[in-house]
């Protein structure tokens, strides 16, 4: 795998963050604060069902967030954590 965007993850030592194991923090983070090219390289290293997944999952990702990938990934609103409730 590539390389992550370094910028998205100034509060985490490179050295010990694994895109395996820690792919829900890696997606939400780059989802969250992305530019367009860090997109581009999300969408190249994880699987789009595992992207969905940590949308559906996730209760970090803010409303506007959550609501566009939800949109651009078919997933029902009401399955997506960070939309239901207040």
């Amino acid at each position: 795998m590539e390389s992550f965007p370094p910028a998205l993850f100034w509060d985490v030592d490179p050295a010990t963050l694994d895109l395996k194991r820690h792919s829900r923090f890696v997606i939400e983070r780059v989802l969250q604060f992305g530019r367009p090219e860090d997109i581009r390289w999300l969408l190249a290293t994880y699987a789009t069902a595992e992207i969905g997944a940590t949308v559906r999952a996730s209760r970090r990702l803010d409303r506007r967030t959550g609501s566009f990938w939800a949109l651009h990934l078919g997933l029902p609103r009401e399955e997506v954590a960070c939309l239901r409730g207040s």
